[in-house]
């Protein structure tokens, strides 16, 4: 018997009102069957299914098995561009997990279960799967490679041992570009933390006038200087803290004459473009003596959730742990549909003003927040990238969707689902799901749960006016602006018993002198993940870590 036999006609008949649009994408993770021998025969029909809700054929299929719990993780790609994890099997003591998640081009929609309601209502009998998927799902299982024991170092991510002295605030910050960037709201967050101050705004002497303007259009609302030469403004004995936003081909060597300089690094997010200055910056900052880190959602309390729940050992060993990460930004239906994403295996920009390649922008995320946590590193990477919903992205050859799949050493296996997927595609800020399964007890973690829902006569949410300069709304919107986001009041979740800002978290670490959570080891990391997913993406295979250098 299966609960996703069961609702899975219901599913068909949701795509089938046409109100997400065409469907592109699934996330479907049935823990709730003990029946090992059942567990591959599932896995065929689920996969089946789903290709069925996309409307295409498996073409590529990856798979990632922990053998010992029983348990398996697929990423299939479809003929038509389309791509969907789905992870299969038992149920921990006291929970199992059934969530059906599908993607349209104009929205989504989720299926979540309760054990009790699967049990009592859901539940069909499993049926003969496709012969067609059952041989793709047999020969994806045969030909995995699995994980060779570890005999590299590098494959942990144990701090550096590096000599902290604490420093006692006040501290003067450097910024590092100006509007259009995330440094409006990582400098208000420092400076509204009461122990810092801005000194100045500097940057690169060869930028465009466009980027000169944006800087000094920062620089402006601040009331603050900028600095024309980038070297003397590191230099400034004023100046502690450097916090740059500069694009990622630029970071590593602004970041790497920072550190050189003596300056704290507060980095915005990805670390860098490439793996040589990823490299660079983990090599500049070993030989200083200052506090590194990467702006990242791990010092949240749904982070802190995830962490606690690993570390009271309620899940046993972990087994798995499965992250999606949706922005719901951006007006979608305009992308082309029909053909699979031509992905670059090395791409050389990673964003513009109107589009960013969005596997990295959030999938940075849960690989901060996964490392941080295991504090070690995958062996190999699968993923997958689209072009769904936006045409700004295509138009850019940048992808607006991604799905990664990564397995560690001992069979552990994650897998992680991004995107910026539409203003209305989460009546909150987003997807936000953590999956944790162990060889207990399994368990999903979404920061709108629980949660107040208000049904009630004032008008419903609607997006923010076009901004031709910013469609995604990537960036903060200036006080003055006309595009100002009104705040989605449908939901309220409880206000956060722990966790800490990022900003403070950072600031603590300079006062206390310890590491950063997601310094920049931890930040390389997910850079070089991420350049391996890219070209696991453009080749339709599985790659190996470490990259070669």
């Amino acid at each position: 018997m299966s609960s996703f036999c069961g609702v899975s006609q219901t599913i068909e008949e949701a795509i089938q009102t046409g109100r997400i649009g065409q469907a592109v994408a699934a996330r479907v993770v049935v823990h709730e069957s003990g029946d090992h021998d059942q567990l591959q025969q599932l896995a065929a029909v689920v996969l089946g299914t789903t290709a069925g809700w996309l409307g295409g054929e498996i073409v590529q299929l990856t798979a990632n098995a922990y053998q010992e719990a029983g348990q398996l993780t697929l990423l299939a790609r479809l003929n038509g561009g389309q791509s969907a994890l789905v992870s299969v099997g038992p149920p921990g003591n006291h929970h199992s997990l059934f969530v059906i998640e599908v993607w349209g081009n104009q929205g989504m929609l989720s299926w979540e279960a309760d054990s009790f309601r699967s049990a009592t209502r859901f539940q069909a009998p499993l049926p003969k799967p496709s012969p067609r998927v059952v041989k793709q799902l047999e020969e994806a299982i045969t030909h995995r490679t699995p994980p060779a024991e570890d005999t590299n170092s590098r494959r942990s991510l144990q701090p550096t041992q590096r000599s902290l002295t604490p420093q006692k605030p006040p501290y003067g910050i450097l910024l590092v570009a100006g509007d259009h960037t995330h440094q409006p709201g990582y400098a208000t967050s420092l400076v509204e933390d009461g122990r810092c101050h801005l000194v100045g705004l500097s940057d690169e002497a060869q930028i465009s006038p466009l980027r000169k303007k944006l800087n000094q259009q920062l620089a402006t609302r601040f009331d603050i200087p900028v600095f024309e030469s980038l070297e003397r403004a590191c230099a400034r004995e004023d100046v502690d803290i450097v916090s740059i936003c500069a694009e990622p081909i630029r970071r590593g060597r602004i970041a790497v004459l920072a550190a050189e300089a003596g300056k704290h690094l507060y980095l915005d997010k990805p670390l860098a473009g490439s793996l040589a200055d990823a490299d660079a910056i983990v090599a500049a900052v070993r030989q200083s003596n200052v506090v590194d880190h990467m702006f990242s959602l791990v010092p949240s309390e749904a982070a802190y959730r995830v962490r606690s729940i690993m570390e009271s050992g309620k899940l046993g060993e972990l087994t798995a742990i499965h992250f999606d990460l949706c922005f719901a930004k951006g007006s979608p239906g305009t992308a082309r549909l029909g053909q699979p994403r031509v992905e670059s295996a090395h791409p050389d920009r990673f964003e513009l003003m109107e589009s960013k390649r969005e596997l990295t922008n959030i999938g940075v995320y849960p690989l901060a927040q996964l490392f941080s946590l295991l504090r070690r590193l995958p062996k190999t990477v699968s993923a997958s990238t689209g072009n769904y919903f936006f045409s700004e992205h295509q138009n850019n050859n940048m992808e607006d969707f991604g799905q990664i799949l990564l397995e560690f050493e001992g069979g552990l296996v994650a897998s992680i689902t991004v995107g910026r997927t539409g203003w209305r595609s989460h009546p909150g800020g987003g997807l936000n799901r953590t999956f944790m399964v162990g060889t207990k007890d399994c368990v999903m973690i979404d920061p709108f749960h629980p949660r107040v829902e208000f049904w009630n006569e004032a008008n419903a949410w609607v997006p923010p006016e076009h901004n031709p300069e910013d469609p995604m709304r990537m960036w903060e919107t200036p006080p003055e602006s006309p595009f100002i986001m009104l705040p989605r009041t449908e939901w309220m979740s409880p206000s956060a018993e722990e966790g800490e800002t990022d900003a403070h978290h950072f600031l603590d670490c300079i006062e206390q002198g310890r590491p950063s959570a997601v310094s920049v080891e931890v930040a390389a990391a997910a850079t070089e993940t991420l350049l391996a997913a890219y070209q696991s993406a453009a080749t339709g295979s599985v790659v190996s870590l470490p990259l070669p250098r």
